[in-house]
């Protein structure tokens, strides 16, 4: 075949006019062209596939974890108690050491090392507490809901939006009171005479205040507990659907539902909180075994020993009775179960 008349080969691999045109001009052999065409091709193609890998391994979710902002906190030497190093600074930043924990576990859980690298031990925690500083004016007398995103990439991201105030025992109590079933009659002083009965709205100084009363409400649909049950990311449709079916519209309302696992019924947390049932004459949170979080506040609340850990079956509830829900925003809140 002669050097000039490439034309079958060439139409073959592509119609390139341009090319065609140098290939005349420099009077190369057909088969360079095929060959340039091919590996031109080639490496297109292989970078295509490099970026679709990159692509496909990247998550399509990211961790986080929603801690409060107050003012309140600011004296509150228990609030910064847990915190890493030697040197103990106040902080308006709820259970921040808590918060960079459960992220910490959730990031090594899914072998996210960057991630996990970024917020590990004394350097990682003052990193976070930068991001959070830059990120929050922390002159403000606002309190806000602060929600702490880490990517699998590292990269912390801040949002923030204002929540009410709330007294200093609903977030660091002394006491989680009892129902008043189990409460026992406190004796007076002689100079009052007689024996005194807590009343429903009636508390101890240092006790979670009782507020308004939340309707805890048990989800009709069982849940399969899962990593995105366990550990808090931005995978939340069982959450946002158990939220829908008891007909819960807006984050102000006062209602939770409750997580129900598809393993004997048992209670994994609220959709947005840690929950308390009064079981075996104390505070019981359900086990995480049952497919739940570890949350902040229920951390705080065992290690406290105001709670402890155990199976609460669904099916174990009453309708009316007392228990408490928590998270590191609101704090501890008080509320009864609601049946249908």
């Amino acid at each position: 075949m002669k050097a000039g008349r490439p034309v079958v080969i060439a139409q073959k691999v592509k119609s390139d006019d341009r090319a065609w045109k140098q290939l005349r001009l420099a009077r190369l052999p057909p088969f360079l062209f095929v060959f340039e065409l091919k590996t031109k091709q080639q490496t297109k193609q292989a970078k295509v596939t490099r970026k679709l890998t990159i692509m496909a391994s990247q998550p399509d979710f990211q961790l986080f974890s929603s801690l409060r902002y107050d003012p309140l906190l600011l004296p509150l030497t228990i609030n910064t108690a847990a915190w890493d190093g030697e040197i103990k600074f106040f902080s308006p930043f709820y259970m921040l050491p808590f918060h960079r924990d459960r992220m910490l576990q959730a990031a090594e859980h899914f072998g996210w090392t960057k991630a996990a690298d970024t917020i590990r031990g004394t350097e990682g925690f003052n990193f976070l507490l930068r991001k959070l500083n830059e990120a929050i004016d922390v002159k403000s007398e606002t309190p806000l809901r602060v929600r702490t995103l880490l990517s699998h990439e590292g990269e912390i991201k801040v949002e923030s939006n204002p929540v009410p105030k709330v007294e200093r025992w609903t977030l660091y109590p002394e006491r989680i009171p009892p129902p008043l079933i189990a409460e026992p009659k406190m004796e007076a002083s002689p100079l009052t005479g007689g024996a005194l009965t807590l009343g429903e709205n009636d508390g101890i100084h240092g006790d979670a205040p009782k507020g308004e009363t939340w309707d805890i409400i048990p989800d009709s649909f069982r849940t399969t507990p899962s990593p995105y049950t366990s550990y808090k990311t931005t995978s939340r449709d069982m959450y946002v659907s158990a939220r829908e079916r008891v007909g819960i519209k807006d984050m102000t309302e006062k209602k939770e539902v409750l997580l129900v696992s598809d393993k004997d019924g048992e209670i994994m947390e609220g959709s947005l909180t840690s929950v308390f049932f009064w079981r075996d004459s104390k505070w019981t949170t359900p086990s995480a075994s049952s497919g739940g979080q570890i949350g902040t506040t229920r951390r705080w609340a065992i290690e406290e020993g105001y709670a402890a850990e155990g199976i609460v079956k669904v099916d174990s509830l009453v309708d009316g009775e007392e228990c408490w829900i928590s998270n590191g925003v609101r704090g501890f809140q008080y509320g009864k179960v609601k049946l249908a």
